[in-house]
């Protein structure tokens, strides 16, 4: 059994056992649990960093600048429909930006 203290302030120092047996990194949430018995149970709280990539896409991303491509055509479409676009400028599709910020 390993034991901590309870400081004046209401902290404690996870032992490193328990802290590698949990995984757990600084800084790393803590979620606590009492049970009817009386027993806590702790347990690592994962950031929204942590679950990245847990869940697998049935598609592979096709990368921004495809997407940037497929919402220019679609804004293009939807302009061509509702009647602009037409002597009022034009859609421009560039399969590379310019500049940085495109």
């Amino acid at each position: 059994m390993t034991i901590s203290t309870l400081t004046d302030k209401g902290q404690t120092t996870v032992p490193q056992e328990i802290r590698e047996a949990l995984k757990v990194k600084p800084r790393q949430r803590l979620s606590w649990s009492l049970r009817d018995d009386g027993t806590v149970v702790v347990r690592p709280h994962p950031s929204a960093l942590d679950l990245f990539g847990s869940l697998k896409s049935p598609k592979k991303f096709p990368g921004r600048a495809a997407e940037r491509e497929a919402a220019a055509r679609a804004a293009a479409r939807q302009a061509a429909k509702e009647g602009l676009g037409q002597n009022r400028g034009h859609f421009l599709l560039r399969s590379k930006p310019d500049h940085p910020g495109f």
